[in-house]
């Protein structure tokens, strides 16, 4: 397999990434004011923090693998702590998926 998919995959993944924080933020916005219960916020509020570190951490996480895989092409470890690194960015973004469908489904947040 090539080695240089997981680029493509995670450079492309990162403008769409951006694009759902700021509807996010937005839609927040709009739910704040709706006086929704302390518990369906603070779901709210850990949902924003998920999403908030799936923003930031997969440029911050891009640019870095790029760096060391480029800078030691022959070291197959930084593929390895790749991989890791590519697996706990989708679990935070299965996270943040699942809380986004409790706050849609359960507690309504969104839902006109």
């Amino acid at each position: 397999m090539c080695r240089v998919i997981g680029f493509w995959l995670l450079g492309l993944s990162i403008p769409f990434t951006f694009l759902s924080n700021l509807t996010g933020e937005k839609a927040a916005l709009i739910a704040g004011g709706k006086g929704f219960p302390t518990k369906t916020l603070e779901l709210l509020r850990l949902h924003e923090s998920f999403a908030d570190v799936l923003t930031w951490g997969s440029p911050i996480f891009f640019v870095l693998w790029i760096f060391f895989f480029f800078r030691n092409m022959e070291n197959k470890r930084i593929d390895h702590l790749a991989l890791a690194f590519l697996g706990l960015l989708s679990a935070i973004a299965l996270a943040t998926g699942y809380l986004g469908i409790q706050l849609v489904y359960i507690h309504s947040v969104g839902v006109p």
